[in-house]
């Protein structure tokens, strides 16, 4: 390695010839105006303190260079590994400059045009310029057209022009003030420095490139991807890979579309790959190292690498039909994804890619991945309705390819389904009817499941009814009581609202010009307009005679919804059953092979909730409990109980035995463990 610091003007060859190329991997012209504007502030910062007899340094960053061979037998090329940013910055700063005074200040303009070009290249051959960015975002066409004095408009695409417009304007304001374009020139290619670090051919450039930090852009894990792909590559396999391969990643899935609002669709997919590949989940901002580390251990050959980048790219085009089933080409498989996307199982996007994989390569039938798709939608809805988290499902579904076998795949995959806290229809039918369902997470799902419910009501009639427009939620229990409710309603009429308001029996499906029109009005006139509604949904259940529309009247209809919903999505089987803690007292809890002794449901509770705390981190448990409200708190209460091994929560303790089995149930699956590592043995009181 050869590392020395470097005036811009000596970075350019003062004149003299040099080719900078960035790698094909390389990210897009990425800097914005607060970048250009921070450029220009500290331009003008040492244009104030510079003088006739020497110029201040100012220190930029670092260069990372790999010498790339020589062109025309006396020009030196470098392939850029580092700096891109900056130096195409100072170069459309650069050539603002010298357009603005080109008549002016005709030897000045000539000496600004010795950085940009190499005049004794043919203006034809790329090496005619001094850099060259990539084609990616049409940045060398742009950044071409601009050094060539050219039309740019065209290049919506590139930031290159704006970034060239920015500086045109705002030197043209500031040589108003500072009207020296001489002393501007000396700031840019004098005073400011780069440490300047030339590698070797034997040296792995992306270690340099990931310790490097400097002034700009923050790279993304995407980014830091494509330098690693590109520093492993051999520059004459470069534009091939690239695209071939990585092109078609990154039009397929795009890093600036959120999933869930929280991270991009490349790291997602980056994310879930090495989940798949891995067992385990990384943190999204681990994403670059974990897939790194994977590289460098699995796939040191150039050829093994090269099949890796073949893989990125085919699983690339799997994950973005997940993401977007409008893609999928297939009816079928593009139903069963849209059904998928609803019910919100972007948890088992590793198990997915899995299908995808197999089906890809003959090694389960197209029927075997229909079935999967459905028995997979089984699950996630019957969870749903159970009220179950997804903090488990996030860590079992990387782990479930290794319990599924192709060659038989639906029995294997319903057998592992069943083990993974798979809701009974008991389980169901306690918690449904009083969960509140009415949340923004949660809308899609129900509006979904309802639905299909009308659907099925039409079972053998060769149709069914819909909605002339998007449907919403309706209250049939207003959201907020009227005088006619609260007398409707009687002494109980605060207490039915607050635990029965958004619960599965008092929601229904109707288009946005009926929720308006319905809104407070009284039961008897919402029954009239919902027995003559089109869909069944409504139409079959109010047609009947229900005199009020209380506690009772909601659980009711919540036990008929449950019960087309149970015949929808009917249990794949049988898996553990819940354990029977009527007229009985515990006497021992199991967790991975230790035994406490316990003496009561509260025992229980607390010796589950203290070992839970004791086998994972601080951070871990805090996200367990909060995903626990009801059972946990950040504050000591009444009824509440420290837990040892996290002293900063609280444990409520006033439990039914039910209770204590559902915060059991929910602490091994939010804790990433089976449900046969734990066992409560029980007499009879």
């Amino acid at each position: 390695m050869d590392v020395q610091s470097l005036r811009i003007a000596k970075v350019f060859s003062s004149g003299g010839e040099v080719h900078y190329v960035l790698p094909h991997f390389q990210r897009e012209y990425a800097w914005e105006q607060a970048n250009w504007a921070t450029l220009m502030s500290d331009a003008a910062g040492i244009y104030d303190s510079s003088g006739d007899d020497a110029d201040p340094e100012h220190f930029m960053g670092a260069l990372v260079v790999i010498n790339d061979g020589t062109r025309g037998g006396t020009m030196t090329a470098f392939k850029l590994v580092d700096g891109q940013q900056r130096l195409t910055t100072i170069s459309l700063a650069l050539c603002a400059l010298g357009d603005l005074i080109r008549d002016q200040q005709p030897n000045l303009y000539r000496k600004i045009r010795r950085l940009l070009i190499n005049e004794d290249e043919d203006r034809e051959k790329l090496a005619h310029y001094k850099l060259l960015p990539t084609a990616k975002n049409e940045d060398r066409a742009a950044y071409i057209s601009v050094i060539n004095g050219e039309s740019y408009e065209m290049y919506k695409r590139s930031r290159i022009p704006q970034a060239y417009q920015y500086f045109r304007k705002d030197f043209a304001t500031r040589l108003k003030v500072k009207p020296d374009p001489e002393r501007w020139f000396r700031v840019f290619v004098n005073a400011m420095h780069v440490v300047f670090i030339e590698l070797n051919k034997n040296e792995r450039p992306y270690e340099i490139f990931e310790s490097l930090n400097a002034k700009g852009k923050e790279l993304t894990q995407p980014d830091l991807v494509r330098n690693y792909i590109a520093m492993k590559l051999p520059s004459d396999a470069q534009e091939s890979v690239f695209n071939r391969y990585w092109q078609p990643i990154e039009s397929r899935l795009d890093e600036n579309r959120l999933i869930a609002g929280r991270v991009g669709e490349l790291t997602a997919f980056f994310r879930h790959y090495l989940a798949l590949q891995t067992g385990a989940l990384p943190n999204q901002d681990h994403v670059y190292a974990r897939l790194r580390d994977r590289i460098e251990r699995n796939f040191p050959l150039p050829e093994d690498f090269l099949l890796e980048i073949e893989n990125l790219g085919r699983f690339a085009e799997f994950y973005s039909r997940l993401l977007h089933p409008e893609n999928e080409p297939d009816a079928a498989i593009r139903d069963q994804l849209k059904r998928l996307e609803v019910v919100e199982s972007s948890t088992a996007y590793p198990f997915l890619l899995a299908l995808y994989a197999w089906h890809d390569h003959g090694q389960i039938t197209y029927q075997d991945l229909i079935e999967s798709f459905r028995l997979l939608e089984n699950y996630f809805v019957r969870r749903f309705l159970a009220g179950e988290q997804t903090g488990y499902t996030n860590r079992m579904f990387p782990l479930l390819v290794r319990e599924v076998d192709p060659a038989h795949m639906v029995q294997t995959l319903a057998n592992a389904l069943l083990s993974k806290n798979y809701p009974t229809d008991i389980r169901i039918r306690e918690e449904l009817p009083r969960r509140n369902l009415y949340n923004r997470s949660a809308i899609p799902r129900l509006v979904q499941l309802l639905l299909d419910v009308n659907r099925h009501l039409s079972d053998g009639t060769d149709g069914y009814t819909v909605l002339d427009k998007s449907p919403t939620i309706e209250h049939i229990m207003p959201q907020t009581l009227s005088t006619d409710w609260k007398l409707h309603l009687g002494r109980e009429s605060e207490d039915t609202h607050r635990d029965y308001l958004h619960t599965l029996g008092n929601l229904t499906l109707v288009t946005q010009q009926w929720n308006a029109q319905l809104s407070n009005s009284a039961f008897a006139h919402k029954q009239a307009e919902l027995m003559k509604h089109a869909l069944l949904l409504n139409k079959a259940y109010f047609g009947q005679s229900i005199e009020r529309w209380d506690r009772e009247a909601i659980e009711s209809r919540a036990t008929w919804l449950t019960d087309h919903l149970l015949a929808l999505w009917p249990a794949i089987g049988q898996s553990r059953p819940r354990l029977e803690t009527k007229n009985t007292t515990p006497l021992t809890l199991t967790l991975l092979d230790e035994v406490h002794d316990v003496r009561s449901w509260r025992d229980v509770a607390y010796k589950m909730s203290n070992a839970i705390a004791r086998l994972v981190d601080a951070s871990d448990f805090a996200r367990v409990a909060t995903e626990l409200p009801y059972f946990f708190r950040t504050e000591e209460a009444d009824r509440t109980r420290q837990i040892e091994n996290a002293p900063d929560w609280w444990l409520y303790i006033n439990l039914s035995s039910e209770y204590v089995i559902n915060l059991c149930e929910q602490l091994i699956a939010l804790a990433g463990l089976h449900e046969s590592d734990w066992e409560v043995t029980l007499k009879e009181s």
